[in-house]
């Protein structure tokens, strides 16, 4: 069987949170229903399912920081606004890695 790659991210700051990500067999919600990913905010964890494709836990634990991001900014959750959003970011992030990097090289240089 092969082995599935599992994202190295152990902790997602959102806003003025740290949530814990964990990765986790089969992950389902109340309904039985399978999940890529779940936030709790209550508990500040996110918990991804490592049976998805690499991918799919990226663009999962990305979607879940979303969410968070709502939370965290008292803007509505609701899933047809996160998903398309979530989406879009993804999407944006990896057609734009020169603009990324500038921006991470910039959030350093101002964090010195």
């Amino acid at each position: 069987m092969k082995e599935t790659k599992i994202p190295k991210i152990k902790k997602s700051k959102i806003g003025s949170s740290w949530y814990d990500v964990e990765y986790v067999d089969d992950l389902k919600n109340e309904q039985d229903k399978r999940l890529f990913g779940r936030i709790w905010q209550d508990k500040k964890i996110i918990r991804i399912d490592k049976g998805c494709s690499y991918e799919t836990q990226l663009q999962a634990l990305l979607h879940e920081n979303i969410h968070g991001i709502c939370w965290e900014y008292a803007i509505d959750d609701d899933e047809e606004l996160v998903l398309p959003i979530s989406n879009g970011i993804f999407a944006f992030i990896i057609n734009n890695p020169e603009f990324i990097r500038e921006i991470l090289k910039y959030t350093e240089k101002i964090k010195k």
